[in-house]
């Protein structure tokens, strides 16, 4: 089993033996946004529909029963130089607000999840798009706020594709588009498996690690996307 598995880690290019290879000048998604703007997205990590009023986009209700109805694509945000932003949560009869401010030309996942007292919260992460487009970018979030170090690991050998992903955080980088299987971990809990199937060089995805409706979190992969951009 060692050979194949090593061929596969070569084939992932997991080896962070080149920290300085060539990436791409421009960002994936093009065009870029109008100046002054950003990308905004909205996840949804908890387990039920969050209906969700920004102030800077329409208002959006992301469901749970599909994972592509759990994250929206990314969305321009015009003018938020000096700006501050801010969303209205309702999951149920729980509420929460919270606010983030975004530079232009940025790239942000706003994530909803659990916040202390079991309201929902949100928690912006600013993303870093540029990549070698020769590869696929794939990038993994934690967003189980109670796990500290979270990791994405090859089958059947259990080889880090990533590792300690603090809560409410994520890591990224470029691996070769090939297939394989994997599963999410945190501590003594892990996903079910999931494959790596459909990676094309020059694309960006996530893997989300979610709390589950039991004990096991989940872990999947979407492909990155945007919304047309229309004044």
């Amino acid at each position: 089993m060692r050979r194949p598995l090593l061929a596969l880690l070569a084939a992932l290019g997991l080896a962070l033996a080149q920290p300085h290879e060539a990436r791409a000048q421009g960002q994936v998604y093009e065009p870029a946004p109008p100046p002054g703007s950003a990308y905004v997205r909205l996840m949804n990590t908890l387990p039920a529909e969050v209906a969700v009023r920004p102030d800077f986009l329409p208002p959006q209700r992301l469901g749970v029963a599909l994972p592509h109805q759990r994250v929206t694509a990314y969305t321009v945000v015009e003018n938020v130089a000096g700006r501050t932003l801010r969303l209205e949560l309702t999951e149920g009869s729980r509420r929460g607000s919270g606010t983030l401010t975004v530079a232009p030309g940025s790239f942000v996942t706003v994530l909803v999840h659990r916040g202390p007292g079991g309201n929902p919260a949100m928690t912006a992460l600013v993303e870093d798009t540029d990549f070698n487009r020769a590869r696929a970018r794939i990038a993994f979030y934690n967003a189980l706020p109670d796990c500290p170090a979270a990791g994405l690991a090859l089958l059947p050998g259990g080889q880090a594709v990533f590792s300690d992903v603090p809560a409410l955080q994520n890591r990224a980088r470029s691996v070769n588009p090939v297939q394989a299987q994997v599963r999410a971990v945190c501590g003594e809990r892990v996903s079910p498996e999931f494959g790596l199937h459909g990676l094309e060089a020059g694309g960006m995805y996530s893997i989300w690690l979610v709390p589950g409706p039991g004990a096991a979190p989940l872990a999947f992969l979407l492909r990155d996307s945007t919304a047309p951009f229309r004044r």
